[in-house]
């Protein structure tokens, strides 16, 4: 025990001990939250130190920002409060007025010598904060005033262009892409700010972005999307493209444009091709445009569908593998008769099957219909007619394009397993 208490006092002598604040400073600091002038004034005046902090770390000049409170913050300033104090998160006055997008206030603190570049805690430079907000003049009076628009946000490794693309201020990126904002960059999830357009369905960004330099075919690892708070999970070893990130976001616009700038459209670095993806998200018109450019109609699958899939997992033993699908099995597996056509239209082979030689009609014949299912996942039709229906056309489309009613895959099944559990 009494070596623990040693080492608890030598951790004890070891951090930075902060002054006591007096009680005029707490009152300045507590008039200052308040906006009460008048009240700073006079503390000031009876020689409250402006430098005050309270238990966080923060000053009068922080709250005077916090609210926005220009005269306030002049007075501060005039009267000896640190423009570059900073709090216990390195929060610094300058950031808080960024993130109020205060112009008046940003510029008052930028005259006084506020450090255009002084990062907080986590790397968020006042640009990048300026940025994600969209206030366009204050990220035009912190660049006048030596902002590094390249500064790289030290957890998720993003820079101001990818935050102001992120948020769609696309006024913002295209400043900070005439100050030389780099579009070659990367964020610690490997997205670029071609990625975070593509991802949020901005043609307008990605335009500025290509005429930039940007590459059309530009890849990151697959999953939903650049930002940790909205991406948690992704494949190793896998390369999305624009075209795929934009057509996984559901944004159909966005892959018709970047199709016209000349993406490629049998790009297969996440194990599966912007065609399997335009059929799971159900785009007939971006896989009629895939197939005009020529995406080829029996690519396979070299990988499970991720996670965000609209397939739903059998829980009847019929459940076999989509490793090797093509788009067309897919959308029979969908039940998804208009791509089905237009695939069979365009050359797709509706023979195929996957790699454990499941095929379209076994699919088909238990297919995973979302509408169907409980929440548990399990599917049934019951008095659904619709849902019948549609299995049924499905079902007698495909024996009519000659698939086998008898056929088996590697665990003996046959399209009769997954009609008789429907």
């Amino acid at each position: 025990m009494l070596c623990l208490a040693m080492a608890a006092g030598l951790l004890l002598d070891a951090l930075p001990v902060r002054a006591q604040t007096s009680p005029d400073g707490l009152q300045l600091i507590t008039a200052a939250r308040q906006t009460d002038t008048a009240a700073v004034r006079r503390l000031l005046t009876a020689g409250a130190d402006p430098n005050s902090r309270y238990g966080d770390g923060t000053t009068a000049l922080h709250w005077a920002a916090h609210r926005d409170a220009a005269a306030l913050v002049t007075l501060l300033l005039d009267t000896g409060a640190a423009v570059n104090a900073v709090d216990d998160h390195g929060t610094t006055p300058l950031a808080l007025a960024c993130l109020n997008g205060s112009l008046p206030v940003v510029q008052i603190l930028l005259t006084a010598g506020a450090d255009a570049n002084l990062a907080r805690g986590n790397g968020e430079t006042p640009l990048m904060t300026a940025a994600r907000v969209g206030n366009l003049e204050v990220v035009r009076s912190l660049l006048a005033a030596g902002a590094d628009p390249n500064t790289v946000e030290a957890t998720l490794g993003q820079t101001a262009l990818m935050r102001a693309i992120a948020e769609n201020h696309t006024p913002v990126a295209r400043v900070l892409l005439e100050v030389g904002g780099s579009v070659s960059a990367r964020s610690t999830n490997r997205f670029t700010a071609l990625l975070f357009a593509a991802q949020q369905g901005n043609i307008e960004a990605a335009r500025l972005l290509l005429s930039a330099g940007a590459d059309v075919n530009e890849a990151a690892p697959d999953g939903i999307g650049g930002n940790t708070n909205a991406r948690n999970r992704f494949v190793e070893e896998t390369e999305a493209a624009a075209l795929l990130v934009a057509i996984d976001s559901e944004h159909a616009e966005m892959a018709l444009f970047l199709l016209e700038q000349g993406a490629d459209p049998n790009h297969a670095g996440a194990g599966r091709t912007a065609l399997h993806a335009a059929v799971q998200r159900v785009m007939p018109e971006v896989v009629t445009a895939l197939l005009e450019r020529g995406a080829d109609p029996d690519a396979r699958l070299e990988r499970r569908l991720p996670f965000v899939s609209r397939r739903i997992y059998q829980d009847n033993g019929l459940a076999p593998s989509n490793i090797g699908a093509t788009p067309f099995f897919l959308a029979a597996s969908f039940g998804d008769l208009e791509i089905m056509r237009i695939l069979a239209d365009a050359g797709a082979d509706p023979m195929l099957r996957a790699n454990d030689g499941t095929t379209a009609l076994m699919v088909a014949a238990g297919a995973d219909y979302v509408d169907g299912a409980d929440k548990y996942g399990r599917r049934w039709f019951g008095d659904n007619l619709p849902l019948q229906e549609t299995a049924l056309e499905t079902v007698t489309y495909l024996l009519g394009l000659g698939l086998d009613i008898n056929a088996t895959n590697d665990y003996d099944q046959t399209p009769l397993h997954g009609a008789v559990y429907m």
